[in-house]
């Protein structure tokens, strides 16, 4: 859901960023869960086309910015790859208060209002993340 909210928002900015998403723990090539593609579809982005694809050595070094949903995926990236320390973020890092709300729990197996509201909780944080990724700078003018 992240890589479809960034790509849209950035799209309509009309930034030239490169978007795409991995995981450790993923399969490549698996379609987006019926979930998230509704609760998107709910917002005006399809992400059906997506596919999973595992995180490789050859993306850390190639990405400019890594984000995760939560500290722990970030704590996970950091020790598979040592080096990526200076370019990964936490999602709502940018955005959270006081170290709060900066988790975005990860949905899977859940029901559609879970998809919904992690959907909202990577909305909230999109702003912050492509103001980040084009300027340097995490405040969005707004």
């Amino acid at each position: 859901m992240a890589e479809g909210w960034l790509r849209d928002m950035a799209e309509r900015a009309g930034a030239e960023i490169e978007v795409a998403s991995a995981g450790l723990g993923a399969m490549d090539g698996a379609p987006p869960s019926r979930n998230s593609v509704t609760a998107m579809k709910e917002e005006g982005i399809d992400i059906s086309g997506q596919r999973s694809q595992m995180l490789t050595s050859e993306m850390v070094e190639e990405f400019t910015h890594i984000f995760g949903l939560g500290t722990g995926h970030i704590e996970a990236i950091r020790a598979y790859f040592p080096e990526a320390l200076e370019k990964t973020f936490v999602l709502r890092e940018f955005i959270a208060e006081g170290g709060r709300d900066i988790e975005v729990p990860d949905p899977i197996g859940g029901d559609l209002d879970e998809y919904r509201e992690t959907r909202n909780l990577i909305q909230e944080a999109m702003p912050s993340i492509l103001s980040f990724v084009t300027a340097g700078d995490p405040s969005p003018d707004q």
